[in-house]
């Protein structure tokens, strides 16, 4: 049997210029059927599309919390797509306003080398770029501590800190410790997903003086997200009724991530079919366009 992937003819790749051009010439369309000055959605966490929910607006509460009363560490925990990239792009903006130093870094791969030279780089010491582990030590080190002394408070935000390496974990636990004075004005948070978190060695746990745990968007949560994306990218009508944005809540899990992608894939959808709304079966239909198998033999 012919293997429909090998006869499929070539496809020359799109280079940059190439895939930008592709993706507004795939949204044009659907944005003007929809009377849209933008699309509402995107794929990637912005902190301006930070949505203000109660359960969000109390996991900031509690991160500057932490910081206020100069705690050394805490545990932003939730599931895959419940916002916490976001949470900690949200919580890093309004904390620079406020006149700490600042650092937001992904460790998702990170050396130990490659952490610490961020951290350093982003607080501003201008590491050199071949800097090595103790020299980047000795200028975080010492800029916390100067941090200190001027009054300022320094807060780390560890984006995917259960996805570290075992070494990088180390140096969690090391940074975890920095500035031993009980003046030290140092606070970390690391987001996690609760099975990430189970698999902490217990130091880094014993460590933790705060769990902020982030759950699902209640419904209004998720409608109330739906429809302000919507009226910001300049929507005048709505354009999903009660039971498709109802079916979007369930489908997505209450998920800021999911919820997101279902509604961008189900306006698609709609505006391919020419429809002059979204409704529950075009909401159905997408997630299981956009659904993952539920085993990899269904590949």
């Amino acid at each position: 049997m012919t293997n429909a992937l090998n006869s499929a003819p070539a496809v020359r790749p799109l280079g940059k210029i190439g895939r930008a051009r592709d993706t507004m010439e795939r949204l044009a369309k659907p944005l003007e059927h929809w009377g849209l000055a933008r699309w509402p959605f995107t794929s990637r966490p912005d902190a301006a599309q930070f949505y203000p929910t109660a359960g969000h607006n109390e996991a900031l509460a509690r991160i500057e919390y932490l910081v206020d009363a100069r705690r050394r560490l805490g545990a932003l925990v939730g599931e895959s797509g419940a916002g916490k990239s976001l949470l900690l792009q949200e919580a890093s903006r309004r904390m620079s306003r406020a006149g700490r130093a600042v650092v937001l870094v992904d460790v998702l791969g990170l050396s130990t080398r490659e952490l610490l030279w961020q951290i350093a780089a982003e607080l501003g010491t201008a590491p050199r770029e071949d800097a090595d582990v103790p020299r980047l030590w000795r200028q975080v080190a010492d800029r916390v501590i100067e941090n200190r002394l001027q009054q300022v408070n320094t807060v780390l935000l560890v984006d995917e800190a259960g996805q570290a390496g075992p070494d990088v974990a180390t140096q969690l636990v090391r940074l975890a410790r920095l500035d031993p004075s009980p003046a030290a004005r140092w606070t970390m948070v690391l987001a996690t997903e609760p099975a990430q978190a189970a698999r902490w060695n217990a130091t880094l746990r014993d460590l933790v003086d705060l769990r902020i745990d982030l759950g699902p968007w209640e419904e209004s949560d998720t409608i109330g997200f739906v429809q302000t994306a919507l009226v910001e990218a300049g929507s005048t009508a709505p354009l999903f009724d009660h039971e498709s944005l109802t079916a979007l809540h369930a489908l997505s899990g209450g998920l800021p991530r999911q919820a997101a992608r279902l509604a961008e894939f189900a306006m698609l959808a709609a505006a391919a079919a020419g429809a002059d709304h979204v409704d529950a079966a075009t909401v159905h239909a997408a997630c299981e366009e956009v659904a993952w198998p539920a085993e990899a033999g269904a590949y």
